[in-house]
């Protein structure tokens, strides 16, 4: 059983790694994960350090959607190095939870009184080249799918996007882009979302899954997608 929230994605600041933004910087064959607010719509901390053991998966893949030899950094920033026609990181910073006296970075049976806990995964998929097979999830986490060609488009098109969570669409999804929320994605995981402007593209989408592990009442899942149109 699922629970979707608008909230999710409206109040990312409740923990301090949701309160930013994941990117993909490329140069040429090497792809940079950064955080922060350097390029989007936010305000705050344009450049966050983070640490490296944090960043749970970074994969290569071609425009047939299977996985390409790869180098991954181990220090900080993470990075790729690989003819990557997407690149993908996740992020998870652990177990958060919300006490009267502030939010901890810990599981919610380590604190005392709890008001609020869960678990954080964050990833983000950059796109470079397109192939047919990228109009399918490449993973099992939350992600964030092109329906066709998004290098393709120009500022004012529509881009027509499926969220995917476990391989499968997911509905009411909470889509946004640069930040601010477009709405929600419909029974068959999609929305539409109109591009603004030349540059890096930036959508996000997030989604509340309830957990009975012990350690938190929900896991809260973002991701992105990040291209650029020229």
């Amino acid at each position: 059983m699922y629970r979707f929230s608008l909230l999710a994605l409206l109040s990312l600041c409740t923990a301090p790694l949701l309160a930013h933004d994941l990117r993909v910087e490329r140069d040429d064959l090497l792809h940079t994960l950064s955080y922060g607010h350097e390029r989007s719509g936010h305000e705050g901390v344009k450049r966050l350090e983070y640490k490296p053991e944090t960043v749970k998966e970074a994969e290569c893949y071609n425009i047939a959607g299977k996985e390409q030899i790869s180098e991954r950094g181990r220090i900080y920033p993470v990075t790729l190095k690989g003819d990557c026609a997407a690149s993908w990181f996740l992020v998870s910073s652990g177990y958060w939870s919300k006490t009267p006296y502030g939010t901890k970075n810990l599981p919610k049976s380590e604190v005392g009184a709890v008001m609020d806990s869960w678990l954080s995964l964050e990833a983000i998929k950059r796109i470079d080249r397109w192939g047919e097979a990228l109009s399918r999830p490449l993973t099992k986490e939350l992600e964030l799918v092109p329906t066709y060609n998004p290098l393709a488009l120009k500022p004012g098109d529509k881009l027509r996007l499926r969220a995917f969570y476990q391989g499968k669409p997911a509905a009411n999804v909470t889509v946004a882009y640069f930040g601010k929320p477009r709405g929600v994605t419909g029974p068959d995981g999609a929305i539409n979302i109109r591009l603004a402007e030349p540059g890096l593209q930036l959508v996000q989408g997030s989604l509340e899954r309830s957990l009975d592990d012990g350690k938190a009442d929900k896991a809260i899942h973002t991701t992105a997608l990040q291209f650029e149109l020229k």
